[in-house]
């Protein structure tokens, strides 16, 4: 993947050199331009002989219905685990492996700016998290392609067999994301004035709000405003070249 250099001269506050510093990110529409957990279920349809996505669309118009209504992220993703009623965990995490190494092969579509400045958290040797209300399945590929140091996300209820149940144990979405940063900060022992985040959602505010230096990505206008209004850096959802967003 190119690097623009513009985007190396982007404002970026170092802390002292003794004092540690927690990049966090959050993952679908910030790292990379899609909701992962779709393209999954897209991709575990294709490999079942859905090639024309029809069976695709009739299990997602609903969710997407859902959505325009205004329900809370939770709910959606809540209707999107029952999908996965009794498929085996360690089957679903197989076929992610296998989703994200087509993807890679194809030309994965991470947003440049963001990944460009988590290497330049990585180079100067900061802590990188990912928080994000996607969950582990689509997130760890990816996570350990970027090198990611630690993910904290929505994790699926799985029963004493190793099968979802289609509900959810743990949702990482608003608050929760801030409660997740804490106990992050805490492991690291770092100073949340020193710290970065990076968000392209209303759903990323509470974690945007707990950091000394909180990055808006794309150009959602609710989080353009709020960029204005709080004096916050804004980065491009500019793709790696060569690749496209993925539509839900």
């Amino acid at each position: 993947m190119t690097t623009d250099p513009s985007d190396l001269a982007e404002p970026f506050h170092p802390a002292a050199p003794d004092r540690p510093v927690v990049a966090f990110f959050d993952a679908d529409e910030t790292l990379i331009a899609m909701k992962t957990p779709f393209s999954l279920l897209r991709y575990r349809l294709r490999q079942q002989g859905d090639v024309s996505g029809a069976e695709y669309e009739r299990q997602v118009e609903p969710l997407r219905r859902l959505a325009k209504l205004g329900v809370t992220p939770v709910e959606v993703v809540s209707k999107f685990y029952e999908l996965f009623a009794g498929v085996p965990w360690q089957e679903l995490r197989a076929d992610a492996r296998n989703w994200y190494a087509e993807l890679r092969a194809q030309g994965c579509p991470f947003i440049e700016p963001v990944v460009a400045r988590l290497r330049r958290h990585q180079a100067a040797g900061h802590h990188t998290v990912v928080i994000s209300g996607s969950w582990p399945a689509t997130l760890y590929p990816i996570t350990e392609d970027l090198g990611i140091d630690l993910v904290l996300c929505t994790e699926p209820d799985i029963d004493a067999q190793g099968r979802m149940t289609g509900a959810i144990r743990h949702a990482m979405f608003g608050p929760a994301k801030g409660d997740a940063m804490q106990e992050a900060l805490a492991k690291f022992g770092a100073d949340p004035a020193d710290c970065h985040a990076y968000g392209d959602d209303p759903g990323d505010l509470t974690m945007l709000r707990r950091v000394g230096h909180p990055t808006v990505v794309g150009d959602h206008p609710a989080m353009l405003r709020t960029a204005t209004d709080e004096g916050w850096e804004v980065l491009p959802a500019r793709l790696a070249a060569g690749t496209r967003r993925q539509p839900v």
